[in-house]
């Protein structure tokens, strides 16, 4: 960077604003990070300066108009890939992405693949499906299936000769030793690879018991890679309704069919992690999740036992309480009861003390009346006895007088009978005097006796 003369001798202001190489390459470095998808994946170019090392092989490669150049590594791995060598002087098209070197501070490309100019046309076509694909949507994330965290059975379709199949079912059972894998064998190469994996994968869809679907194969050069991108296999891949994971070739092949994939893994290894659940860890996370219930049970029987001897002895202070009030009721209905009872006793002293009294006055009344009754019938029988006498006096002398009255009578009325003619009637006048008299002597009788009863 240069420094205007006008600064002068303002070096702590240069300081202030000036970048290290460093951080200047760090923030070039994230930059175009930053952008890669604003950059080609194909590139074309002639090819010059190559130069082959162990580790891979730099070449220049110049705009096929113009002077303009970019430098390229192709690592070993990728290289080995390629069928043919790299030619100065070529038309190549290669796959790539842009990287920046920091510690050199350039820019190149890193070549995963390479084709002479005379194959660009299966490129042209490659691009040409990739477009369709992603104008149908079929790359978009939220058409995407999330692939079972758990599943039973797995769907493999790869080669049952190839060393994909051992990778992954060491891998898988590895994670989950429980789970059923169903392999579905299909040619991965060749003329017959797309209707071989064409009916695997749809033979795969088709099986009621299979939980997931993984299309896998082992690395090797594009043009044997190459039917992962025909149209028919990535929309048969595409139109699976099991959840799919896809794992093509290494780490920097990529194929159409991955883009289309639910889930994409770089390896036959990796779609093995991706496919299963680490069983150990779901172990260790179900031991670590049982102590954190166990802790928490804890405390919370704990905090639940606390609350309960809280309200047990706020409830034993209650009792105490209420025996204590029921204690004073009860010695207050106690003393009340003594109260009463003494109250009650004074009352019924008092009250018989006053019918004592009273019945004392009513008996003397009585005996007083009773005496007076006394001296009264003494007296009247006295004078009962007298008019008795009287009366028997009286009426001895009033019998005796009208006895000798009736007599001289009936003596007359005999002397008159028999003196009379009619002797009969005379007798039957004297039987109705003595009638006569009788009833008289009854009457008397009678009333002495009324007399003497106090009723006369």
């Amino acid at each position: 960077m240069a420094v205007d003369d006008e600064i002068g001798s303002g070096n702590a202001e240069a300081n202030e604003t000036a970048w290290s190489v460093a951080r200047l390459n760090d923030e070039i470095a994230a930059t175009l990070e930053s952008a890669a998808d604003r950059f080609p994946t194909y590139v074309v170019g002639e090819v010059s300066d190559a130069t082959a090392k162990g580790y891979g092989t730099f070449f220049t490669l110049r705009d096929v108009d113009g002077d303009e150049t970019i430098q390229c590594i192709i690592w070993s791995s990728y290289r080995d890939r390629i069928e043919g060598d790299i030619t100065e002087g070529e038309e190549v098209i290669v796959r790539a992405n842009v990287d920046f070197y920091t510690d050199g501070g350039r820019t190149q490309l890193n070549v995963k693949n390479y084709w002479p100019v005379g194959n660009s046309e299966r490129s042209q076509q490659l691009e040409a499906l990739r477009a369709e694909l992603a104008d149908e949507g079929l790359f978009a994330d939220d058409r995407k299936q999330p692939v079972p965290s758990f599943p039973s059975n797995i769907g493999i379709v790869t080669s049952l000769t190839g060393s994909a199949r051992e990778d992954f079912r060491e891998a898988a059972w590895g994670r989950a030793p429980g789970v059923t894998l169903t392999f579905f064998g299909a040619t991965v190469q060749g003329t017959n690879a797309v209707p071989s994996l064409v009916g695997a994968i749809r033979q795969a869809d088709q099986d009621p018991d299979i939980d997931s679907i993984v299309v896998t194969r082992g690395g090797g050069a594009d043009d044997t890679l190459w039917c992962f991108n025909e149209e028919p296999v990535v929309r048969a891949i595409a139109d699976c309704q099991t959840p799919t994971v896809v794992a093509i070739g290494h780490e920097d092949d990529e194929t159409l069919s991955e883009r289309v994939a639910d889930k994409a893994a770089i390896t036959p290894t990796q779609a093995g992690v991706v496919a299963t659940p680490d069983m150990r860890a779901v172990r260790d996370q179900v031991v670590a999740l049982e102590r954190r219930l166990e802790t928490g049970y804890a405390a919370i029987v704990t905090d639940r036992l606390d609350a309960i001897t809280r309200r047990v002895d706020n409830a034993i202070v209650s009792i105490e309480r209420a025996a204590d009030n029921r204690r004073a009721q009860i010695q207050r209905a106690a003393d009340l009861e003594q109260r009463v009872d003494t109250i009650y006793a004074t009352l019924t002293s008092a009250r018989l003390d006053e019918l004592d009294s009273r019945i004392e006055s009513a008996l003397q009344g009585v005996e007083h009346a009773a005496e007076t009754e006394a001296v009264t019938a003494t007296a009247a029988r006295g004078r009962v006895a007298g008019l008795e006498a009287r009366i028997d006096q009286a009426y001895e002398t009033h019998v005796q007088r009208e006895v000798g009255a009736l007599e001289r009578r009936i003596e007359r009325g005999y002397q008159d009978i028999e003196t009379s003619t009619d002797v009969q009637a005379a007798q039957q006048q004297a039987r109705r005097l003595q009638i006569v008299v009788l009833v008289l002597l009854g009457l008397l009788l009678l009333g002495i006796a009324l007399w003497a009863t106090g009723v006369l």
